[in-house]
């Protein structure tokens, strides 16, 4: 009874902090937004290492993907579950996304370089598996933007039951090599409510990316 009573507690502690959370968001000077993504022209999630959340990360993983088809349809096309395709490679691409970031520098240049390529071998893979897949039915359709975000534990509360952690990436242009915009977010999350919380806040991560700053819903 004592365990299920700091539960609840925890879980309703972990959603009234959500609303607290903060994000910073950069956005290349000379991209226009919002984003033109249809489901014509779709965005596509790259498969998300999950470091930190709590609870089983495929299930989260999945219902991160049912929360952006809820949200966006079909004019964005989560990768989760090829996850085991391209392993870890959100960490690699989001700290490097960072670095370049904190550098003032949007393209994929110099030691990011080889990422932006590593990410552009990748995407190919997941392409064809895609189309194979049905997802995608136009067989000469490759995806111009990509959502590459990454999240990582961001250390303790002293709270049972809920964990702090870090989301950050951006979006990626294939044609350019040039992160578009980038946002980094602090996420409190429950254990028991993380199924619920994990695709409301990937999705508002989602928006924030593609739109204009004015059009992002707080």
């Amino acid at each position: 009874m004592k365990k299920i009573v700091l539960t609840i507690a925890a879980s309703l502690l972990a959603l009234s902090m959500v609303g607290c959370s903060s994000s910073m968001v950069k956005r290349d000077a000379n991209q226009e937004f919002p984003l033109n993504v249809s489901k014509n022209q779709p965005a596509f999630i790259f498969p998300i290492s999950l470091h930190g959340v709590p609870g089983d990360t495929t299930q989260v993983g999945l219902a991160i993907s049912s929360g952006a088809v809820s949200e966006y349809g079909a004019s964005v096309i989560s990768g989760q579950q090829l996850y085991s395709v391209v392993g870890n490679l959100s960490w690699t691409l989001g700290e490097n996304m960072r670095r370049q970031v904190n550098r003032d520098e949007m393209a994929m240049t110099g030691s990011a370089k080889k990422y932006a390529t590593q990410l552009d071998q990748n995407m190919k893979k997941l392409t064809s598996k895609l189309k194979s897949a049905g997802v995608l039915s136009d067989p000469n359709y490759d995806f111009k933007y990509v959502i590459v975000l990454h999240v990582d534990s961001a250390g303790g509360i002293p709270i049972p039951f809920v964990k702090k952690v870090t989301a950050f990436g951006g979006v990626l242009d294939l044609e350019t090599k040039k992160i578009v915009s980038y946002i980094e977010k602090d996420l409190t999350l429950s254990e028991d409510a993380v199924l619920a919380q994990m695709p409301a806040e990937m999705n508002k991560i989602i928006a924030e990316l593609l739109n204009k700053p004015e059009d992002t819903k707080a």
